[in-house]
């Protein structure tokens, strides 16, 4: 048996920003992984699709180069090139994580972790007893048991990033941020993509005018898009996979693909934990704790995507810490998430913070609303990035800034001036009366503000 202070189950974002908060507190800290240290994030979640993103991006730009005066491209792009940059970017950032963790002091375990007790967790035929325990395993993918989908055969967001070339008719079951992301990637690379959304819009979580903007791209980009519907079996038939949907009218339509990518949301990585034999309560989410990120277990914790809230890596990461400082400081702490900004990166970006329109309206607040479109400046004009546009939300009488939403480009850097603002208490006047430098993107903030005043 091996005794330890702290134990961190699970070696993904959360779990590093665990270990790293808990060296400062103890020299007796154990990790267990039993995948390669860096977790979903690093291996196949944010890095490697934004590594596609960014290639996508520039594919298209290279294609558009007459715009600028510019030479076009004269040959179509090898994805199994594209694929080999993405792979050298992880190889990058995630090689050789394991050995830094262990040069730092801390006793590294590879496996499944599984409980035995309420401080002792087995690994590779080896117990671990540890006085406080950091629950930090993340989530996996989410897929919903239509009919035929298993004996068909689909991918998910694991296996879509080491497809060596793109489905000439590709399926994307979902239309939240990792579904638009990868019928982003693919269809610039040459995918005929169809997304199934059972909702009336994707991007849910936006507000409307963002997700029909988006909506309406994606009609421009050749995206086909079937909102309000069910898929309701999927079979093989000679020539591909056949999905069998269902719109709300009681329409059912037939159609066919090469690949079927699920991208229905996540699920907590705990089925493998054995929680019960540690007496840990759960939800439908996941791990539930309380808003110090303690279980109802006095000794143990839980952080990131393994609880159910905010599925984002820098959220895992400020939970972890919070996590490990209540653990050793007996303490309370807890994280607000009041501003909380978001992006999704596909083209143009989609970003946002706060409240939008409709909830602020349903909160009770008497709103004015500001817009400013891309179209109308500058930069976005000499940079052919000219769709999109701002859109501040704010109270009425006082100028409140309750909420941003962007689509456009570098929407992800742009949200960040509205969250300073919120978490400043800066008005929609005090950023309109603010001077922007020209030519740049950040004047749209501005000039969405100054649509407020």
């Amino acid at each position: 048996m091996v005794n330890v202070d702290v134990l961190i189950v699970g070696a993904g974002t959360a779990g590093e920003y665990a270990a790293g908060t808990a060296m400062q507190y103890s020299d007796s800290v154990g990790m267990i992984e039993k995948g390669p240290v860096g977790g979903e994030c690093i291996f196949h979640a944010c890095i490697p699709t934004k590594a596609l993103v960014h290639a996508a991006r520039t594919y298209k730009k290279m294609k558009n180069a007459d715009f600028f005066g510019l030479p076009t491209l004269e040959r179509t792009a090898d994805y199994r090139e594209v694929k080999a940059f993405k792979d050298k970017v992880i190889a990058g950032i995630g090689s050789g994580r394991d050995k830094r963790w262990i040069d730092h002091g801390i006793k590294l375990f590879k496996g499944n972790a599984h409980f035995i007790s309420t401080h002792e967790v087995e690994v590779a035929d080896e117990v671990l007893k540890a006085d406080k325990i950091i629950i930090t395993t993340g989530s996996t993918p989410a897929v919903p048991p239509i009919p035929g989908l298993k004996e068909t055969g689909y991918i998910t967001n694991i296996e879509a990033l080491d497809l060596e070339r793109v489905p000439e008719r590709l399926a994307i079951i979902g239309g939240g941020p990792i579904g638009v992301e990868f019928a982003n990637i693919f269809t610039a690379f040459g995918s005929n993509v169809h997304i199934f959304e059972a909702l009336d819009r994707i991007l849910i979580g936006e507000d409307e005018e963002i997700s029909q903007a988006m909506m309406d791209f994606f009609v421009n980009q050749g995206i086909l898009l079937s909102t309000s519907v069910t898929v309701n079996e999927v079979k093989t038939v000679g020539t591909g996979k056949l999905i069998v949907s269902k719109g709300i009218d009681g329409r059912e339509t037939n159609a066919e693909f090469d690949e079927i990518l699920v991208a229905t949301g996540r699920k907590p990585g705990i089925g493998e934990l054995n929680l019960e034999a540690a007496a840990i309560e759960t939800g439908k989410k996941g791990i539930i704790v309380d808003a110090s990120l303690k279980t109802n277990m006095p000794h143990i914790w839980a952080a990131g995507d393994v609880t159910g809230g905010f599925l984002f890596t820098y959220v895992a990461g400020e939970q972890a810490k919070t996590a490990v400082t209540n653990a050793f400081s007996g303490g309370e702490k807890e994280l607000s998430y009041d501003v909380l900004p978001r992006a999704t990166f596909c083209d143009p970006e989609v970003a946002s913070v706060g409240l939008t329109e409709k909830q602020a309206q349903e909160q009770g607040h008497k709103v004015k609303v500001g817009k400013f479109d891309y179209a109308n400046m500058t930069r976005p004009i000499v940079s052919n990035e000219m769709d999109g546009f701002i859109k501040i939300v704010a109270e009425e009488d006082t100028g409140r800034i309750l909420g941003g939403h962007i689509i456009g480009a570098e929407a992800s850097s742009l949200i960040h001036e509205v969250a300073a603002a919120m978490v400043g208490g800066s008005t929609a006047a005090d950023i309109g009366d603010t001077f922007h430098a020209y030519p740049t993107l950040s004047e749209g903030v501005r000039y969405a503000c100054q649509a407020i005043m």
